[in-house]
């Protein structure tokens, strides 16, 4: 049997709130929903939830983890930065660059959850997102 991730869950400090947020980020209706647990389909067998913890989430801790979204063209990144720095309350982490891998930029959330939007080089082999 072959296990794979297939579940990402990041604490908020405000389930209303960040629930509009990931709604209007992903464009899309939660799966999933009840006090406290918010889920959003990410793939054929995956889901991207938030949760309310017991204690609010501390901005000032550095995060080592990204939420990633693979976009289809190097086009899309820079269309997503504009749309997402004009239409969320996102603070800009990372500005459209291009790295070794492919074009990028990251934003974090209100509670600091970092997110990175990307898409590699067309001379890379690589699956081709849904």
């Amino acid at each position: 049997m072959t296990i794979r991730p297939n579940l990402q869950i990041i604490y908020v400090s405000n389930m209303e709130s960040s629930t509009a947020f990931y709604e209007k980020l992903f464009d899309a209706k939660p799966v999933f929903a009840n006090p406290g647990y918010v889920e959003f389909a990410a793939g054929a067998d995956s889901s991207f939830a938030i949760c309310e913890g017991t204690r609010t989430p501390d901005t000032s801790i550095v995060r080592f983890s990204e939420i990633g979204i693979h976009v289809k063209s190097t086009e899309d990144v820079d269309v997503f930065f504009d749309k997402w720095q004009n239409e969320l309350d996102v603070k800009v982490v990372q500005k459209p660059t291009d790295e070794c891998y492919g074009r990028t930029f990251a934003v974090s959330d209100p509670d600091g959850h970092i997110i990175r939007a990307y898409s590699m080089f067309s001379n890379w082999t690589h699956y081709e997102p849904k």
